[in-house]
């Protein structure tokens, strides 16, 4: 199909400039239908007359022009090369690999970008990409352009360092890895790259980036038992905390941005099942999450939940279809802030020294179950991981008074 679509650089006559010039267009024909694309760039803009552009395309253009006339080669040659690795043609995927500002396909930015502009545009995906352009900037010291070549097992030692020395944190320059491996996957995928360029993996001439075990946040039953029984004064700041607390511990430990995304569509007579908005768009296989709903969850969704209960509308009122994503993002933090701040205000009162926060319910679930004897595998779908050893960063290890315990055996000789 790709083999079929022509390109040629034309004057578009369509839109004349105020100094009576036209631009000249990058023109794609595929299927009689013609697309034209902008191709200037931040350090060139190309606009002529006509009898300027005659003298570009003319069999033997002289000085200027026959250098405008190379890099109008050159454009069209790499639109060229695109659209071979396309293997199913389409003006909008070309548009975007392109890069028609002047992005070289083998520059790891360009994808860095793409990955950039769906997170913002769609509100999932990698949104790590935009951190890691700016650190590769600045390890690298180049703002346009980083070619995957540069990026070799060697530099990636070093960029390691140099990203501890910034402070940042070991789980998060995990996520940071995540993104630049995914570029490449992208890159190799259209055949920009060749497979040998890839740095990392285990092998002693590749990169692997350090594993650091997290600090776990779970709660022990009895420290939940505390919570449950606190009695906040009705409708206050803090019995509202404790309720979103409560629902995201009770209900698989669902994340915020999945409770105030559930509408009452996802709420049955028995059961809430839904998918989760990290993975709905990214998992190939799809499989919701399924609740069984207690008479405490019940409970929450009376007390809290918008009382128009269409399918269409939220559950909870935090944010509505009529927002930006921006706005969504914005309300859902504000929640999750306002929370964490009055569940900490409980733990103090009832004793809890621990940390507590939406994401400590989350991990309470897993561990929880976990102490209880529940398969990881079950915890695993649980909690919506594709891979249970995510699910294993989740559990906690068993309180340190237990080891004691099980250390006596060691020397039970001696009583």
């Amino acid at each position: 199909m790709s083999n079929k679509v022509s390109t040629a650089i034309v004057l578009f006559k369509k839109r004349q400039k105020k100094n009576g010039k036209y631009p000249a267009k990058l023109r794609l024909t595929h299927d009689r239908k013609q697309m034209y694309y902008n191709i200037d760039t931040k350090d060139r803009v190309y606009e002529f007359t006509d009898d300027e552009f005659e003298k570009i395309i003319a069999p033997k253009p002289r000085g200027e022009y026959k250098e405008i006339q190379l890099e109008f080669s050159l454009i069209e040659e790499k639109a060229q090369k695109i659209i071979k690795t396309m293997r199913d043609f389409s003006f909008d995927r070309f548009k975007t690999h392109m890069g028609i500002t002047g992005s070289d396909m083998r520059n790891v930015y360009h994808y860095l970008d793409i990955k950039t502009k769906a997170y913002d545009k769609n509100g999932y995906g990698d949104k790590t990409a935009k951190p890691m352009k700016k650190a590769l900037q600045q390890f690298f010291k180049r703002e346009k352009s980083l070619e995957f070549k540069e990026i070799t097992p060697a530099k990636l030692r070093e960029l390691e360092h140099f990203m501890r020395e910034k402070g940042i944190k070991p789980t998060t320059y995990h996520r940071y890895i995540d993104s630049l491996k995914s570029v490449f996957l992208m890159a190799q995928r259209e055949n920009m790259i060749p497979l040998d360029l890839y740095p990392f993996g285990r092998d002693k001439d590749k990169y692997l980036a350090p594993r650091v075990m997290t600090v776990k946040r779970a709660l022990k039953l009895n420290e939940i038992e505390k919570i449950y029984n606190y009695q906040p004064e009705p409708f206050s700041h803090e019995d509202e905390a404790k309720d979103y607390w409560l629902f995201t511990y009770l209900c698989n430990g669902i994340n915020m941005v999945d409770l105030c995304n559930l509408k009452y569509r996802d709420i049955g007579s028995e059961f809430i099942s839904f998918m989760r908005r990290k993975t709905e768009h990214s998992s190939a296989v799809k499989r919701p999450i399924t609740i069984p709903i207690t008479d405490d969850i019940r409970m929450i969704i009376e007390k809290r939940g918008n009382k128009d209960k269409s399918p269409d509308n939220f559950v909870f009122p935090v944010i509505s279809d009529d927002l930006t994503h921006k706005q969504k993002k914005y309300k859902i933090a504000w929640r999750v802030r306002k929370t964490n701040v009055h569940m900490g205000n409980i733990g103090n009162k009832v004793g809890i020294e621990k940390h507590i926060t939406t994401y400590t319910a989350r991990h309470s679930f897993a561990t929880i179950l976990k102490r209880s004897g529940i398969s990881t595998e079950f915890i695993s779908e649980s909690l919506g991981h594709k891979d249970v050893t995510i699910t294993e960063t989740y559990l906690d290890s068993f309180e340190n008074d237990h080891k004691k315990e099980i250390a006596k055996h060691l020397t039970a000789f001696k009583n």
